[in-house]
């Protein structure tokens, strides 16, 4: 009882209880352990019991139409299951552990008296209750991931090694950030616990076997990186979980760690599915470790570029921008024309290279200029096919340089389509299908158009790949369209005689920007941080040979909101540059 006692002190909840309350509380309480994966109870079920964690944490799941919905997150120290023990209603849902925990809980009868003897009890749980009613969404806030298993697939990854790097990349960032090495033994879970509490991250070093460390590992950790060889296979099955482990598996994210070494021994995607990966790193150099102490640490940078047309062109002056202030890129997306740039960014190019390829692919000539009569689009879309097949060639998203990410409309669900592997090329034929220029994209049952359409703007779907910052370009706001081209209109023939059979006539513009103007609810709820929103004066979407001034325009206003949000971006920059010493 003694022990219970000090244990419910540590905490919050209880500090302000009198001894006799707290001695009350111990006597009646029965402390168990629950073991990572496991259910505490099911939703729907009547309560009958009320529980308070004592170490580790609880993850609380409803049922949905999509399946399953994080709701929360029960730490040490709070209650779960007061709500539906005090409104006598069954659960509205269910309760598992993320990691190994301790609870200590209280039956419906002990609970009553309690209560009815021990006012102070009674204040306490109402404030729990009250503060949980008035801040739903406080436990996501409050329960960033902290503890990361570094998880070496093979021998010859130094995972040891690897850990310390990262955490000393990790301090650069003011995180207060410690390790632990691979071990034969694991520490009792309330040592863990302080641990745990003492720092903003804690790595854990792993190498994939049967041994007690890597079973405590896979049960405590909050998110997994799999660190894995090109020239290798993946075990199969990936020895990720326990068999009680399952439910909760999905919520705990795995990133996989490519280290491109000797002759690939199969594809990526084979690693990706073995794993269960939401997102792979690449990794080549510097570069990347620097990279996954940033998405450690929750500095990451992710940039999402808009669809456009040739005011896309914007976007590659704000990159200019960016990369010149030191700004580190480490998610990249697209929509449309956006979608062409981050392709390029994320391949790896410099500025130079991106300019040549552009100019070459999009500026020289007019892209959409192979016109025919239209059955389902104004032109042929072979030279915009036989573009992107030139500068991107086979490369695969999975293997890009930083992770990308790119959309398309989905017109026969009315939703959209996330491309994140494959070739690239397929993905932005799909994303820059501009309905009525250019002939849709059939995938199986699916007809895919320009990702415009539905998600011209993906910052909601950036803001679900990391917990970083995240900046927004977005070209197609404004000044997208001339509106005197529309004003008395010549026929057909008047308007060839006048402008040639090369020029695209006023109806490109038109189709284009009514696959970009679409509402953007979806800023309202995951706005970008930083927002960059070129004006493009004198650039419509179809003027592929402006090319300059929209650079230009693209690099002045981006200089100017770098300057205006140092204080956001600084200290990232500053860790980047003292990495890069």
């Amino acid at each position: 009882m003694d022990a219970i006692r000090q244990r419910l002190i540590e905490y919050s909840l209880f500090a302000e209880l009198d001894r006799e309350t707290l001695n009350a509380i111990a006597a009646r309480g029965v402390w168990q352990s629950l073991a990572g994966g496991w259910e505490l109870f099911q939703e729907g079920v009547t309560s009958n019991n009320l529980h308070f964690v004592l170490s580790g944490r609880l993850i609380v799941v409803r049922r949905g139409e999509e399946g399953d919905e994080v709701v929360g997150y029960v730490r040490a120290g709070e209650p779960v299951g007061e709500m539906s023990l005090l409104s006598g209603e069954a659960h509205s849902a269910s309760v598992y552990a993320l990691r190994d925990t301790e609870i200590l809980t209280l039956s419906r009868d002990d609970v009553e008296e309690l209560i009815h003897d021990h006012g102070e009890f009674a204040g306490a749980l109402a404030r729990s209750v009250l503060v949980r009613a008035r801040h739903p969404k406080a436990s996501f806030q409050q329960s960033a991931p902290r503890i990361f298993a570094l998880i070496g697939s093979s021998p010859s990854i130094d995972v040891n090694a690897r850990a310390k790097d990262l955490a000393t990349r990790i301090s650069r960032y003011g995180l207060k950030v410690d390790w632990m090495p691979v071990s034969e033994n694991a520490p009792d879970s309330r040592t863990f616990d302080l641990t745990e509490e003492a720092h903003d991250v804690l790595l854990l070093a792993a190498r994939v076997d049967d041994s007690f460390w890597y079973r405590f590992v896979i049960r405590h950790a909050d998110r997994f990186l799999v660190l894995a060889r090109r020239d290798a296979k993946p075990p199969r099955p990936f020895p990720m979980t326990t068999e009680a482990g399952e439910r909760v598996r999905k919520f705990r994210l795995v990133d996989l760690v490519m280290y491109h070494e000797g002759v690939p021994a199969c594809p990526v995607t084979e690693w990706m599915d073995a794993v269960g990966a939401a997102r792979i790193i690449n990794c080549r150099g510097e570069p990347c470790s620097e990279r996954l102490a940033r998405i450690i640490s929750g500095k990451s940078v992710g940039l999402v570029l808009s669809g456009g047309g040739a005011r896309a062109y914007a976007h590659i002056g704000a990159v200019m921008a960016l990369r010149e202030a030191g700004v580190p890129i480490d998610f990249v997306c697209g929509a449309s024309m956006g979608a062409v740039i981050a392709g390029c960014i994320a391949i790896g190019w410099d500025n130079e290279e991106i300019e040549m390829r552009i100019r070459d692919g999009f500026v020289r000539s007019n892209p959409l200029g192979d016109h025919v009569l239209p059955v389902v689009a104004l032109t042929k879309g072979h030279r915009v096919e036989e573009r992107l097949e030139k500068h991107f060639g086979e490369a695969l998203i999975e293997e890009l340089a930083i992770p990308f990410f790119c959309v398309s409309s989905d017109i026969s669900e009315g939703a959209s389509r996330v491309h994140s592997r494959g070739k690239l090329r397929d993905a932005l034929r799909a994303s820059i299908a501009l309905p009525g220029i250019l002939p849709p994209v059939i995938d199986g049952d699916a007809l895919l158009v320009d990702g415009a359409v539905i998600n011209n703007f993906p910052t909601d779907i950036m803001a679900g790949v990391h917990r970083g910052l995240t900046i927004g370009i977005d070209v197609a706001r404004r000044g997208a369209i001339d509106i005197e081209a529309f004003r008395d209109p010549p026929s057909f023939f008047a308007w060839i005689a006048q402008h040639g059979v090369k020029s695209a006539p006023p109806i490109v513009s038109l189709l284009m920007r009514t696959a970009t103007a679409r509402h953007e609810r979806t800023l309202k709820i995951h706005p970008a941080d930083i927002m960059i929103a070129p004006p493009v004066p004198g650039v419509e979407l179809r003027d592929w040979d402006e090319y300059d001034e929209a650079v230009s325009n693209g690099y002045n206003v981006t200089r100017s909101v770098i300057d205006e949000n140092w204080d956001s971006l600084g200290g990232i920059v500053k860790a980047a540059r003292e990495a890069a010493r």
